[in-house]
């Protein structure tokens, strides 16, 4: 197998992370589909989770630093860095309790490390299928061997969003985020979009709209964030037989798409130049993995005159992963500082993971 570059296993980490930022330049190993798609999916599964979960966390956060809706024409261009940190539970995982073919053999200890980890020892992975040569020769062939890899070990990661905010009639303001498409080259691309607004319901209360002070609202967002990465995985150097079917694996992408969405009732309360603003509702998130192109996976020979001697099967599309988060309580507390018509603000939110955000902004209300 041809390793990533070092430039090619940077720009997959910013890519899962969502961010170009040089988290990571180690180089990232797909080894995991040489023993087959069922078994590539399950290690990957939890290979993977935690980033899924930190990325999902971290498109739901940095809505909103009020919940007073700006007046109509009421213009706000905020940038906000949240950042979710994974927990140290979700740092390791023991691969004898995921549900592998019965051709794969685990070395001891079987704990490895998430992409969000980090572990100088890793257990070795391989794959071998009974061969009979003969009714007194029957062997084991091993045809794929790897150690599992390693992860990053950054267990959070900082997600920047810029965001406008509009004012409407009666009340409701409207938002957008939005990144247009970035690509490095042949590597990937990256691009990010979402939409939210917020409606104030204290203005419907007597008691509350009498209240200059107090602002409660309802709001709710959605993102979506679309990211692919080319990656090289040629066949090990072990195979003995080459397949009629070729490919020099050019067309082999990680495509991650990502949404997350969030309802949330607000309150806010504003003491001249300084806000207070609480939050509690609910954020889900769901977020695809998918391996498109053509990819090899390895295998023996069972019969005919190459019995026992390993070869590959090209597979196209081999693998979709979905991680699933759905209606998570979300409980959210910050501040806000206006000086003049700029802003800077910081949140603390608890939904599947702590996520905190610190934003600065424009405000024209």
């Amino acid at each position: 197998m041809k390793r990533f570059t070092r430039r090619r296993g940077f720009f997959l980490c910013i890519i899962q992370i969502g961010w170009l930022i040089p988290i990571s330049a180690q180089n990232i190993s797909l080894d995991f589909v040489y023993g087959g798609i069922e078994d590539a999916e399950a290690i990957l599964q939890e290979y993977l989770k935690p980033y899924a979960n930190v990325l999902g966390s971290d498109l739901n956060a940095g809505w909103y630093n009020t919940a007073r809706p700006h007046e109509l024409g009421g213009i706000d261009v905020t940038a906000t860095v949240s950042w979710s940190r994974a927990p140290a539970s979700i740092l390791t995982y023991d691969m004898s309790e995921l549900e592998l073919s019965d051709n794969a053999n685990i070395s001891t200890p079987s704990i490895a490390p998430t992409i969000a980890g980090e572990q100088e020892d890793r257990p070795e992975l391989s794959y071998s299928e009974r061969v009979e040569f003969s009714p007194e020769n029957i062997q084991d062939v091993e045809y794929a061997n790897y150690t599992v890899p390693n992860g990053t070990g950054v267990d959070f990661f900082p997600l920047p969003i810029g965001q406008l905010t509009v004012g409407l009639p009666f009340g409701t303001d409207i938002s957008a985020r939005f990144v247009p498409v970035v690509g490095y080259r042949d590597y990937g691309e990256i691009g990010l979009w979402g939409v939210g607004g917020k409606h104030a319901v204290s203005q419907w209360i007597p008691f509350f709209s009498k209240l200059t002070f107090l602002d409660i609202s309802l709001q709710g967002g959605y993102t979506m964030v679309n990211s692919s990465v080319h990656v090289v995985v040629e066949p090990q150097s072990t195979v003995d037989v080459e397949p009629d079917q070729r490919y020099n694996w050019d067309d082999q992408f990680v495509i991650q798409k990502v949404e997350g969405w969030t309802v949330n009732l607000i309150a806010s309360q504003t003491l001249s130049v300084l806000t207070f603003y609480q939050g509690i509702g609910y954020a889900s998130s769901l977020v695809e993995v998918l391996l498109e192109g053509h990819f090899p996976i390895h295998s023996v020979i069972t019969e005919g005159d190459d019995l026992g001697l390993t070869t590959y099967e090209v597979v196209e599309n081999p693998i979709t992963m979905k991680y699933k988060n759905f209606n998570n309580l979300r409980i959210n507390v910050g501040a806000r500082l206006k000086l003049g018509v700029f802003t800077l603000h910081y949140d603390f939110t608890h939904t599947l993971y702590v996520t905190q955000s610190v934003g600065i902004g424009i405000n024209f209300r």
